[in-house]
């Protein structure tokens, strides 16, 4: 589907949501929301009510800014979606990941007998996982309908906001988490104060955010605009949340990149380059382009490049980049 992006100078007025700079910022693009919705129905069989769908994205377009100061990328005046649109995202019976790559670093951190808060955990699936880990693993939602089932599975979930929550259960817990959840607040600083409030000294805060240098990502994705997502996240911007929250950043971790990313792009370079040979072009690029990527790419050498790093330097990124602070003795 092709997309509309009308020439438009970047918002007069607008705060940058992290740093709060108001300077003028630079207008990266402009998608009619429209075309979100289109999208929504047509990959997801998501069809938003109208009602709920103007009351959450009022205007005809959404502007997707950088910050001038810190870099983060925010969609200007937007707001996070309301109950009933949740509501509605919600009954697609994929919208709720099964699983995340972030669960499993995660678990293999954490201290036998740790207490755990996960905040918008969604089913529970974080909780699951942890269970034999943890002494106590509890959980924070604001949709009633998913809280509901996280219960009768006999999980530990509450139903409201992290900002009620956090003031009632200062200090209570070792870890805290929030797995995809900063990128849909419109206050990122007070959040993670609010979540590490509710850890205890020397303790540690786990988030994690969609990688905006994923390698595998569609020219539009409507979940990654608003009312769903707010802002659009790299790792140097979970650095600039921890220094202006006050709490250190520990650890910076990405999420690798699936195999077939770098193999296909290989295989379109060698193509490009073996293609051009009069008859036998075809022949050469298809062959050359299998031995090598069964080579450079073989088991082996790609768990050495996930573990050295290597294709994160490479530009190569998987969905998800995740931060560990620790919270100040």
């Amino acid at each position: 589907m092709s997309i509309d992006l009308h020439d438009a100078s970047p918002d007069p007025g607008a705060r940058c949501p992290l740093c709060e700079d108001m300077r003028q910022h630079r207008l990266v693009e402009e998608i009619p929301n429209r075309v979100l919705r289109e999208i929504l129905a047509a990959d997801w069989g998501i069809r938003i009510p109208e009602a709920i769908a103007l009351r959450n994205a009022p205007e005809a377009a959404c502007r997707l800014l950088e910050c001038s100061s810190c870099g983060l990328r925010f969609f200007a005046r937007a707001k996070a979606g309301d109950a009933g649109y949740y509501g509605a995202l919600s009954v697609a019976a994929k919208y709720y990941t099964p699983t995340r790559w972030e669960f499993g670093w995660v678990k293999r951190r954490l201290q036998p007998g740790a207490s755990i808060l996960d905040v918008g955990c969604g089913p529970g699936k974080f909780l699951s996982e942890i269970a034999a880990v943890a002494s106590r693993a509890v959980g924070l939602e604001t949709n009633a309908s998913v809280v509901e089932d996280a219960c009768r599975n006999g999980l530990e979930v509450y139903l409201g906001e992290l900002g009620t929550f956090a003031p009632e259960n200062a200090g209570k817990f070792d870890v805290a988490c929030a797995f995809h959840v900063l990128e849909h607040v419109e206050a990122p600083v007070a959040f993670l104060r609010s979540l590490a409030s509710c850890v205890r000294p020397g303790g540690t805060v786990y988030l994690s955010v969609p990688n905006r240098e994923r390698s595998e990502k569609a020219p539009v994705e409507p979940l990654d605009c608003p009312p769903h997502h707010l802002h659009r996240w790299g790792s140097e911007q979970l650095r600039v949340v921890g220094r202006i929250s006050g709490i250190p950043l520990r650890e910076i971790a990405f999420e690798p990149v699936d195999i077939r990313v770098p193999r296909d792009r290989l295989r379109a370079a060698v193509t490009r380059s073996l293609g051009r040979i009069p008859f036998a072009g075809d022949f050469f690029s298809l062959w050359t382009g299998r031995f090598l990527w069964r080579l450079i790419l073989s088991p082996p050498l790609w768990k050495l490049y996930c573990r050295r790093g290597i294709l994160e330097r490479m530009g190569y990124f998987g969905h998800s980049v995740l931060a560990a602070f620790s919270c100040p003795e």
